[in-house]
């Protein structure tokens, strides 16, 4: 089992083993990015599923006044906690801070931090840099859109680009990825919440593009 349940955060052990699975895609040396990394629950499971020389580059709003939301995590010492959520010490230690997420993390090497709004404040993160991409910040419209569109093309060619919430609670995730993926030529894949789709070997970006859509211009979104 290479995740940690105590670590507090929304996502359930079933879609932890699926991320276990994703993260045997990503080659030694290689590189992934995590959108929305809250407390680091998600982030362990990529660090440590992950072979050791693979990057994990974690990226966070880190303010709870901009994200004053917490999982309904287990408080105060005890022998039970809830597996979906968590526990924690105090409420303090279940905010999204950087701090707590450090804290979680800290036996992950692997992993480095980086504190912004995505995709709005990495505008410069260079294309073609990483082997998997996951996504779970903001899920809904426009910063769910701008974010799928923005880091589709830091993959490289054939990397994957997954994330969390393909759920009915979440409609502008199951419409955004739906309508991306018709507008390339795409095939994506669901199990549980968590959805995947790959971009092709292409190596030419405008190529690409032009054969998919007719139109250059089309890669506006980055």
């Amino acid at each position: 089992m290479v995740y940690n349940l105590k670590i507090p955060g929304w996502m359930p052990e079933s879609e932890l083993k699926t991320l276990e699975q994703l993260a045997l895609t990503v080659p030694p040396y290689g590189t992934m990015i995590e959108v929305g990394s809250f407390c680091g629950r998600s982030s362990w499971c990529w660090a440590k599923s992950v072979h050791p020389t693979v990057k994990v580059k974690c990226l966070d709003i880190w303010d709870p006044s901009q994200h004053p939301f917490h999982p309904p995590a287990v408080i105060g010492e005890s022998e039970e906690f809830h597996q979906d959520f968590g526990v924690a010490n105090s409420l303090d230690e279940v905010t999204g801070s950087l701090e707590n997420f450090k804290q979680y993390t800290t036996d992950c090497p692997n992993i480095e931090a980086f504190q912004g709004a995505s995709p709005y404040d990495f505008k410069s993160w260079p294309e073609q840099s990483a082997n998997l991409i996951f996504l779970d910040g903001v899920h809904h419209n426009p910063t769910f859109c701008d974010d799928l569109n923005f880091w589709f093309w830091r993959l490289i060619p054939g990397g994957i680009l997954c994330g969390d919430d393909f759920a009915r609670t979440h409609p502008d995730v199951i419409w955004t990825v739906q309508d991306f993926s018709k507008q390339y030529g795409l095939t994506f894949m669901v199990q549980g919440r968590i959805w995947t789709l790959q971009r092709p070997p292409q190596i030419n970006l405008l190529e690409f593009l032009i054969s998919k859509t007719g139109h250059p211009e089309t890669n506006e979104a980055k």
